[in-house]
């Protein structure tokens, strides 16, 4: 049997238990009946070898894996490829949608049918789904058929645009190593994209990084820069296939007139003439435009030019808003300078996001708000002088955002200890988050001396000369011969107890005790909405750090925030 979606997410859920769990604690935990778990489970034993045992679940006890079993589902995700993969419904829609936006070709049913590998009534039925959701959609977007151009997109050129970009960062924020393999396979080779999905174009472009960032006087969040270089050979295809009288096009040039006044346009005509040098690509001034838009949004780690004059609106706005947290929030910042310098470079980036309707999600809205709660809520509350100056609306993930750069320059409460073990910290999520980091750990290892944060690359440029005791890093992967613990972002309660175990005693704590799926299981036995079990085990986790942490120091500490 061929694996599709909820197949890989199954594989990847039996991975990652340490302790044996019945069928109906799994389908709990990937919101799926029993039934279909057994057909999953089913699936995933004939894709097996031979030579591995069957995965089963055990009376009174559940599954857990052997260390044979956890390879060999390992090489299993890591061998699917386009050919042993079914897409689910939403994903044959998303390949078809980002099919329709880019291809020069004429769409058809029998494209379709082909693209999808489904029967004409499945590509019928998705069809009608589309329709359903563009109809939903803030894109004022409509599935368009006609005889000479097949099916295509109706909707204003800027708003397709926003679409795409908005369907690809869901695409590759989302989905699994199947669907984007299928997505590679099925239209990297379309006629007309073959040189922009190159590997020739993807290595040219990832070499212009490190220049472009110079010229620019900034550094672009890593992450976001790295999903600029994936969204901008389909935004380029999207927009060659549009057919725009000279009216629109004249329109379009008009949106971006205070695009062409700022460095990012110049820096991307210098990247246009590249291009052409290298692979006789030509570039229009929408084109051109276009990529300055994308670098003039997304956010930046640093940005030389932040109290530049043409600024100095902005930078008023930012220091309201930092003074209106000051006097309103229990809160004590420790350099309100410095944290200007860097909310100031996020906002710039923040309006150009809104104006051009450029999507970032903050996937770390929840566990922002699960255990910075006080500090969301004042931020919101500040917030809306931003909002009410700029004309924006702030989305959570914004208010998160602007909390992540708070929370990094709030005051820690009480003395500590005398510092003696050295400590580094690995992060590649940008410098807001680097700066929280650091206050949390700094706050749950008093006692330790936290020598720097550094990115991945930094640290192996460096690796060589430091002196450490142990690492932190919130990096996957990272391979160094210095003892090793790895968090996440914000920290959970897990964390804590990691890294206090590991300072200690250098040595992870018991991985069989991992106290939040202890929680969750022994919940689950009492309580049957998940979403209740959730809020519950927060609250709990919340109440036991505060003992926890009360126990360990006399002084007063900021719970809430640390």
């Amino acid at each position: 049997m061929l694996l599709d979606k909820s197949s890989c997410a199954l594989l990847r859920y039996l991975i990652g238990l340490q302790e044996p769990e019945t069928i109906m604690a799994i389908s709990k935990g990937l919101q799926q009946s029993r039934r279909k778990i057994y057909y999953h489970l089913e699936k995933i034993n004939d894709a097996l070898p031979t030579t591995v045992e069957s995965i089963e679940s055990l009376p009174r006890l559940g599954i857990r894996l052997t260390e044979a079993q956890k390879l060999a589902c390992r090489d299993l995700l890591d061998s699917i490829d386009s050919y042993t993969y079914v897409m689910s419904m939403p994903e044959r829609i998303q390949l078809m949608l980002v099919y329709i936006c880019i291809t020069p070709e004429r769409v058809t049913i029998e494209r379709l049918m082909e693209l999808t590998e489904v029967s004409r009534n499945t590509v019928l039925n998705d069809l009608n789904e589309i329709r359903t959701q563009l109809a939903q959609e803030q894109y004022k977007m409509t599935l368009y058929v006609s005889k000479s151009q097949g099916y295509s997109l109706v909707c204003h050129p800027l708003n397709k645009i926003q679409y795409v970009h908005s369907l690809l960062y869901t695409i590759f924020l989302d989905a699994n190593k199947g669907f984007l393999q299928v997505l590679e396979d099925k239209l990297f080779e379309l006629v007309g994209c073959q040189l922009l999905f190159s590997e020739e174009m993807a290595q040219f472009l990832q070499g212009q990084v490190s220049q472009l960032e110079k010229k620019l006087g900034k550094k672009i969040n890593r992450y976001e820069i790295e999903f600029m270089l994936k969204v901008l050979p389909f935004l380029l295809l999207s927009y060659r296939n549009m057919e725009l009288d000279d009216l629109e096009e004249r329109a379009i040039l008009k949106e971006f007139e205070q695009v062409r006044e700022r460095i990012e346009y110049r820096v991307a005509q210098e990247l246009k003439d590249a291009l052409l040098q290298t692979f006789d690509l030509k570039l229009d001034e929408i084109e051109i435009s276009l990529i300055a838009i994308l670098l003039l949004s997304y956010r930046k780690d640093s940005d030389v030019h932040v109290f530049s004059q043409d600024f100095i609106d902005l930078k008023r706005v930012v220091e309201r808003f930092i003074h209106h947290f000051e006097i309103h929030s229990p809160f004590e910042l420790e350099n309100p300078d410095e944290l200007a310098k860097h909310l100031l470079a996020h906002c710039k980036a923040l309006l150009f996001r809104k104006t051009y309707g450029i999507l970032s999600k903050n996937p770390m809205v929840q566990q922002i708000q699960d255990k910075y709660g006080t500090l969301f809520a004042m931020t919101r509350v500040s917030g809306k002088i931003l909002e009410e100056e700029w004309q924006i609306e702030l989305s959570d993930g914004d208010i998160a955002y602007l909390t992540i750069h708070l929370g990094g320059a709030i005051r820690r409460s009480g003395t500590r200890k005398a510092q003696t073990q050295i400590v580094y910290l690995i992060c590649d999520e940008g410098v807001s988050v680097q700066r929280l980091l650091y206050k949390q750990c700094q706050h749950h290892l008093p006692d330790k001396k936290i020598g720097a944060v550094f990115t991945t690359e930094q640290f192996k440029s460096v690796e060589d000369l430091l002196e450490v005791d142990f690492l932190i890093t919130t990096s996957d992967g990272l391979e160094t011969d210095f003892p090793l613990v790895q968090v996440h972002p914000i920290l959970d309660f897990d964390d804590v107890l990691n890294m206090t175990h590991f300072a200690k005693y250098r040595s992870l704590a018991d991985e069989k005790q991992v106290f939040a799926v202890e929680l969750d299981k022994l919940l689950s036995g009492y309580i049957a909405d998940g979403r209740t079990v959730r809020e519950l085990k927060q609250r709990l986790q919340k109440l036991i750090t505060n003992e926890l942490l009360t126990n360990l120091s006399s002084q007063d500490i900021e719970t809430d925030l640390y």
